[in-house]
């Protein structure tokens, strides 16, 4: 039977018919369109997923969701936390978000590792919450990547770098303190195509898909 993974996101990991009913959904025909995105094949949980031979369980993201806040959105809340399973539990969790934690200034807080209204306190309550939720899982933990946009190689903004590299730092830290996987994209600071600098284009995607494996393949999974 193949292994079932499970995808924790936001809008960047969203595709019309592939999240839980209710959720907002970025990745829309419109959207898809202008991206240049035939299908749901053109993404980089799928591509992931395709390569690892595996199936997908659940995608649980939700356009515009922070790690941090105290509403159900939030990929903390015990709502998210334990809508990663079907019929079956996952036996892998690939995390990617934060993203919007980073664009809002959420407030970091290392000095505050239980408090869900940080970003390091919100990272460490989703991961104790899926660890308690699928204890048999093997939770990874995707560092935050730079967009650019296309056809247009501009340098990143020095102090976006840097704030994005304190929040990656915040993720490294949960995932060691958690015990769970890292997989460490933004360690050669590549950037992927996007017409916002956010959300993927059908490059943006399979650049995301490629690191992810190629981290991937260094982990016992």
């Amino acid at each position: 039977m193949s292994r079932q993974i499970s995808i924790m996101g936001d809008s960047i990991s969203t595709y019309e018919g592939y999240n839980p009913q209710g959720y907002v959904i970025y990745y829309r025909e419109d959207v898809l369109y202008e991206n240049e995105i035939d299908s749901v094949n053109d993404t980089w949980w799928k591509q992931v997923i395709d390569g690892l031979g595996g199936e997908l369980c659940v995608n649980n993201s939700f356009s515009g969701s922070l790690v941090s806040g105290i509403y159900d959105p939030s990929a903390c809340s015990a709502v998210r936390c334990s809508a990663l399973h079907g019929e079956q539990a996952p036996d892998i969790i690939l995390i990617y978000i934060g993203s919007s934690d980073c664009g809002n200034s959420i407030d970091i807080g290392l000095d505050a590792p239980q408090d869900i209204k940080t970003f390091y306190g919100a990272y460490r309550t989703m991961l104790k919450q899926l660890k308690a939720n699928y204890p048999k899982a093997k939770i990874v933990c995707g560092t935050l990547l730079i967009g650019k946009l296309k056809d247009f190689n501009d340098p990143p903004n020095d102090r976006f770098i840097k704030e994005t590299s304190r929040y990656n730092d915040a993720i490294k830290l949960a995932v060691e303190e958690e015990g769970c996987l890292l997989a460490d994209l933004a360690l050669n600071c590549e950037r992927y195509e996007t017409l916002d600098y956010c959300h993927p284009t059908k490059n943006g995607h399979e650049l995301m898909a490629k690191l992810w494996l190629k981290c991937l393949n260094s982990i016992n999974l």
